[in-house]
């Protein structure tokens, strides 16, 4: 029993920066924040208890939701300057990625990429966990209410645990914000300026944003597509748990990959994007579930690992400390170029086939567009290095 103890202590690694009993905390609260078996069968539910079609949920209903993230989220920043990270959690789904700018700052920059990769694999454990109980109860044909029930039990939990993180330090920085805004109406853009000061800090952050928007419509239509497919398949769960599980083995290898990601610079986002494209177009145009089901736990696998490196990334080329402004920003931006696809695709009314193959399109894009500004600032990169070779070697002459 002992040999297990210290084989499960190993696999958790451990924190200079804040103590276990606070590691605790902050897994407890990643893991009841995730635990919804609700989620993975929200679209059954509105079809057959609501009675709403399945193009009514794809046009008019999921919509609403990205339109409502994109308002919460441009809110994120400037509320968590004024009121603490902790109290902004109350904002719900917009504020998660509060809790990644809030890990920021209690550990030192060596463990950011533990801290992140440690959480985030939890969540998704989480959510694996609770949508395998979802398909329990989908097998025993369990009323919808017992998975709010569950649901709100695990929001609840959430909630109370909130009140014993540890208190954040962004409180600190108000003073001088405010002092900033008050002598310059241009306080707030002075502040947007240095936070993206640098062109990789601006590259990494477009790669981050094209990413999500490309997989958020993936996993929003994704249960869509399954039962376009094969309406008859009862397997949202297990498939949802394997995809969760995919994703929990990346992130926590992330912590592993850092410095071989760091090191191929863009390279490996660049490949990556290239690879979510190509299983876009295999989703579209297979016509068997169980490929499809492998396809959506794939992708879903390589975008978190990259997603835990690019977030661990941008946080290290940050000059400010302006976590929570950075990942606001970015994630809006997101939001917003999938808002801007969600309303091509009302316009257009393609089918979930078809839209899946347009999303491939976007992802194909992104990578065309990365290539091209990784090549422009290797390039620049080279000439500055040129440029100061010869002042270098008049020195060394004199």
């Amino acid at each position: 029993m002992e040999e297990w103890r210290r084989w499960l202590t190993s696999l958790i690694p451990g924190s200079s920066s804040i103590p276990r009993s606070t590691l605790a905390v902050l897994l407890v609260y990643s893991f009841s924040s995730q635990f919804l078996p609700i989620e993975p069968y929200f679209v059954p539910y509105i079809t057959s208890v609501k009675k709403f079609s399945n193009h009514q949920v794809t046009v008019d209903i999921f919509p609403i939701s990205v339109y409502s993230q994109l308002i919460f989220t441009l809110l994120m920043a400037p509320v968590c300057l004024y009121l603490s990270h902790k109290i902004t959690y109350g904002f719900g789904v917009s504020a998660r990625l509060v809790f990644s700018s809030y890990i920021f700052l209690l550990v030192s920059e060596e463990e950011y990429q533990t801290m992140t990769s440690l959480t985030t694999t939890t969540s998704l454990l989480s959510f694996m966990l609770a949508s395998e109980l979802g398909q329990l109860l989908a097998f025993q044909e369990a009323s919808y209410g017992i998975f709010f029930v569950i649901s709100l039990i695990a929001l609840g939990i959430c909630c109370a645990v909130t009140f014993l993180l540890p208190k954040d330090h962004s409180l600190s920085s108000i003073s001088s914000l405010t002092s900033s805004w008050g002598q310059s109406k241009q306080g707030w853009t002075t502040l947007l300026k240095e936070t993206w000061h640098g062109r990789r800090l601006q590259i990494f952050s477009l790669w981050w944003a094209v990413a999500f928007a490309g997989i958020s419509l993936v996993q929003n239509y994704g249960t869509n597509l399954f039962d376009a497919v094969d309406s008859k398949s009862k397997l949202n769960g297990h498939i949802l748990a394997a995809s969760e599980a995919a994703a929990s083995l990346g992130s926590y290898c992330a912590i592993y990959i850092e410095k071989f990601a760091s090191k191929s610079c863009l390279s490996i986002y660049i490949l990556g994007s290239a690879l979510m494209g190509i299983l876009c177009v295999s989703m579209g145009i297979s016509s068997k579930i169980w490929v499809t089901y492998c396809l959506y736990i794939t992708i879903c696998g390589i975008y978190q690992t990259l997603a835990c490196l690019v977030s661990v990334r941008c946080g290290q080329l940050l000059s400010n400390g302006q976590y929570i402004l950075l990942f606001s920003i970015n994630s809006f931006a997101g939001l917003l170029i999938e808002t801007l696809l969600q309303a091509a695709i009302e316009i257009s009314g393609l089918s979930i086939f078809s839209q899946f193959i347009s999303f491939a399109g976007f992802f194909f894009l992104a990578t065309a567009i990365c290539v091209g500004l990784h090549f422009v600032d290797s390039s620049r990169t080279s000439y500055l290095v040129l440029e100061t070779e010869p002042e270098h070697h008049i020195s060394d002459s004199t």
